[in-house]
């Protein structure tokens, strides 16, 4: 194999070991799963020289398998074949777009997706969508994040341990300084929290009530 097979096999070989380690395969259990999905006859075998592609043998070196065995793999795993051979850091193309897209980390995006569950037509993962497209669209969203991102902002400070303080005053100051800065940047989160779900879910209108009145009393003669 040249250099850039070299690379793309040890890419395949190794990010196929993650997703059977974290899907807790053996060769053998992930060989019959394989089957017992798609009709096949793989064996402990095949997946072992899978997971050795690019090994030295007496005859040469292990290829790679069948570009429709590679297609099962990545399918059964739900990962692109790209994430498997190195294209993509990531475990499909679509999930490479929309982190492009929005700027988030993959591991974001797929929380986000696992909250939603858009393959599922049940009512409840379609009230969860809708609840999630209210959020993300209401015009506090905005004041709300940028409240979380100084929460987050408050929370790289220097850290205490690492400055280099001229007594023990100016330390005990330095660490009340920092304790008022939390304080004050946790309430306008929650008031940015409050003021965005009244935006979405503001209380209901109030209206004076007619109630009959079920005890009547007696007229006096």
């Amino acid at each position: 194999m040249n250099d850039l097979l070299k690379e793309k096999a040890m890419c395949w070989k190794t990010r196929l070991k993650e997703c059977m380690d974290s899907g807790k395969y053996t060769q053998a259990s992930f060989a019959e799963a394989m089957n017992a999905k798609y009709g096949t006859a793989y064996g402990q075998k095949d997946v072992s020289r899978w997971l050795n592609t690019g090994a030295k043998i007496k005859n040469g070196e292990v290829g790679f398998p069948k570009y429709d065995t590679m297609v099962l793999i990545a399918d059964f795993l739900k990962v692109d074949v790209g994430y498997l051979t190195g294209e993509t850091d990531h475990e499909s193309f679509s999930l490479e777009k929309a982190s492009a897209y929005l700027g988030l980390k993959g591991e974001s995006i797929q929380a986000i997706r696992k909250m939603t569950n858009p393959d599922s037509d049940s009512i409840l993962w379609l009230d969860t969508r809708e609840a999630l497209s209210k959020f993300f669209s209401a015009k506090e969203f905005a004041n709300f994040t940028n409240s979380l991102a100084d929460l987050n902002g408050n929370y790289t400070q220097p850290k205490r341990e690492d400055r280099l303080f001229e007594n023990l005053d100016s330390a005990i100051d330095y660490m009340r300084d920092l304790d008022f800065q939390g304080k004050i940047v946790r309430y306008e989160l929650n008031e940015a929290m409050l003021l965005l779900i009244n935006e979405i879910y503001p209380n209901p209108p109030k209206f004076d009530l007619n109630i009959k009145n079920e005890y009547p009393t007696k007229e006096t003669p």
